[in-house]
């Protein structure tokens, strides 16, 4: 069965249709209602007002070389925001490092050591000894090997061969080099995301389990009839932007009895109220 919802697209009242709250998107996935806070139909609901699904490519689609972009999300990572990984990115950019393709551990190490300026405050870059290692290996490879940007999985299965990268890393560059649908970011964002719509439970382990996870990701975006870089992006922005309120609602869910839970419940149900105006 579905169902008719109202919400506004380009500044207007239009009506879509969406499967039934009850309706499984996949075994042990129900769609939920788009008013609920992350669930697969309040995705869905973001995706059309947003008109995400109207995209041609992922907005945090590569507009500099493969080289650049392996250096940015190298960058980034555990512990590191996106301002941090930006503006030492910036740096090392500027300095020609990825044009020059920098081995001299020594020289990154330099680089980014030195206190960053985010919002007229130095910050220091974090790891900046074992990034610089990575980094400048990272270098050397390129020098050594072509990367293959015949498809996605080629690319990211090669990225892994460089050391520092790991699956989610590679499939981050590689998202953004190709705009590739057939590889999902499983960062923390995500994650959050899954196990509130029962999509990955607490047991999962993005260490060991990844290609399952990927996988699951995968067939949700096709369930959703959603590109999985569009939808990927729509998540990390959405649930950045949430703040710990995702945290808040899983401490909620999986550890009820916390103090957390009593924390959690006035503000999502706040949050959730206008969720449903907006609808």
């Amino acid at each position: 069965m579905s169902r008719l919802i109202s919400l506004m697209i380009r500044d207007r009242l239009t009506q879509r249709e969406m499967p039934d709250a009850d309706a499984e998107l996949l075994p042990g996935v129900h769609w939920g209602d788009p008013w609920t806070l992350f669930t697969p139909a309040y995705w869905l609901a973001q995706a059309w007002m947003t008109q995400s699904d109207d995209h041609k490519a992922n907005k945090y689609q590569a507009r500099d070389s493969v080289v650049d972009e392996l250096g940015f999300c190298m960058l980034g990572g555990f512990g590191i925001t996106a301002e941090l990984a930006t503006n030492a990115f910036e740096r090392c950019k500027h300095a020609g490092f990825f044009t020059r393709l920098e081995t001299r551990v020594e020289v990154w190490t330099e680089a980014l050591s030195a206190p960053l300026t985010i919002n007229d405050r130095p910050v220091k870059y974090r790891y900046p000894n074992q990034k610089a290692r990575f980094l400048a290996s990272a270098m050397a490879y390129v020098q050594q090997n072509q990367l293959k940007l015949d498809s996605g999985k080629i690319l990211r299965d090669q990225l892994l061969e460089i050391q520092g990268v790991g699956y989610k890393t590679a499939s981050w560059i590689t998202r953004n080099v190709l705009d590739s649908d057939d590889v999902a970011i499983l960062d923390i964002h995500l994650i959050r995301a899954g196990r509130l719509c029962g999509l990955f439970s607490a047991r999962d382990d993005v260490q060991r389990d990844y290609l399952s996870m990927e996988e699951r990701f995968l067939l949700f975006s096709r369930g959703l009839r959603l590109r999985p870089a569009i939808l990927d992006c729509l998540i990390w922005d959405e649930m950045r932007a949430a703040g710990p309120l995702p945290i808040d609602m899983l401490n909620a869910t999986e550890h009820p009895t916390s103090d957390a839970d009593k924390k959690s419940k006035p503000r999502s149900k706040a949050i959730g109220s206008q969720l449903q105006l907006a609808l």
